[in-house]
């Protein structure tokens, strides 16, 4: 069932593109509003009210500049989308809260550019990797767009490309639908114990409804991520991490697990300040988390290391083959966990 959103914002330029048209076609009892610049919606409203409000809006827009970005250096193949922007999920964490001047999520009509940029980059590169889900949720307005449904269509003809498609969402009816889906699309979800969940990843669906999306994904071909990140110390973390560990790893077949990834909270400067105004009880920010040498507010490094190395003791009870990386980690780091696990 498409979730409506309770307002449409649409640019007018883009008012009688034919992808615009689509969408409205799904959504025709929302009310439209045409605005001349997406940037330019809430304006006038506070930064908190605005947080607060314009997430449960959409807005369609043309997308000027790049539409795909690399990660670091370009001839390291690893690449980010802009196709949307923004999230209408709201977790205290998320450094969303502040990358865009809007806060109304966007997606742009402009997607065939899109589709032609990564499809220039698969025959320029011998294996790029495409990341979809860096700054929007990759499949939360899915059943709007259907983008899932063009991007399998062009990576079952280029083989030599992957594409992971990062998200909290239930929207996976358009993934499933297709049959025998490309081995090189890689759905993941970033899965937290339901307390987290109810209180801290707002509006976001629930744990179980997260891990059953990603079961039907696997049952219809797919191989799925996992990722575990942020993993927050509230009290009675390792109970609560424990149990969602074995189930994961009991409900989904692990040899259709692509990697698992572990993280801690890591918040610059801008977001933590953020996060203090709009939740200043969160979890997120409170207890042992510090600047660090980088300008990051972090747990303390053997806090971190601890963490790590019980996590992978509990994925190591169910799988020795599934790969476990760490999210945003320093080298440092990595080897005090991996050289003893």
């Amino acid at each position: 069932m498409i979730q409506i959103p309770e307002k449409i914002y649409v640019e007018e330029s883009v008012s009688n593109h034919p992808f615009t048209k689509k969408i409205l076609s799904k959504i025709d009892r929302t009310p439209i509003i045409y605005v001349e610049d997406y940037k330019k919606i809430g304006e006038d409203k506070p930064f908190t009210q605005r947080a607060d409000e314009d997430k449960n809006s959409l807005a369609l827009a043309n997308k000027k500049g790049e539409l795909v970005k690399s990660i670091g250096r370009m001839d390291h193949g690893q690449f980010y989308l802009f196709h949307e922007i923004d999230c209408k999920y709201d977790c205290e964490y998320c450094y969303l809260q502040y990358y865009f001047q809007t806060k109304v999520p966007v997606v742009f009509v402009n997607r065939d550019e899109v589709l032609e940029k990564i499809e220039e980059i698969l025959m320029s590169f011998d294996n790029p990797y495409f990341h979809v889900g860096e700054v929007c949720d990759a499949l939360a307005f899915d059943d709007l767009t259907e983008f899932s449904l063009d991007i399998a269509e062009l990576f079952s003809r280029h083989e030599n490309g992957t594409i992971e498609f990062r998200t909290k969402s239930t929207n996976v009816e358009n993934l499933i639908s297709i049959k025998n889906p490309p081995r090189n699309i890689i759905p993941s979800w970033t899965f937290s114990p339901q307390k987290i969940v109810e209180t801290i990843e707002h509006k976001t669906p629930s744990f179980n409804e997260r891990l059953s999306a990603a079961k039907r994904c696997q049952e219809a071909g797919y191989t799925v991520g996992v990722r575990l990140d942020p993993i927050i110390r509230i009290p009675g973390w390792e109970d609560q991490y424990r149990l969602i560990v074995e189930e994961l790893l009991t409900t989904l077949d692990t040899q259709k697990i692509d990697y698992i990834a572990l993280g801690t909270p890591k918040h610059n400067k801008v977001l933590f300040e953020v996060i203090k105004k709009r939740f200043p009880e969160s979890p997120t920010i409170l207890g042992e988390i510090f600047p660090s040498t980088d300008g990051k507010y972090k747990y303390l490094k053997f806090q971190r290391v601890q963490i790590y190395k019980t996590m992978i003791s509990w994925i190591r009870e169910f799988s020795q083959d599934i790969k476990v990386d760490l999210s945003i980690e320093s080298n440092e780091v990595k080897e005090l966990v991996f050289k003893s696990v």
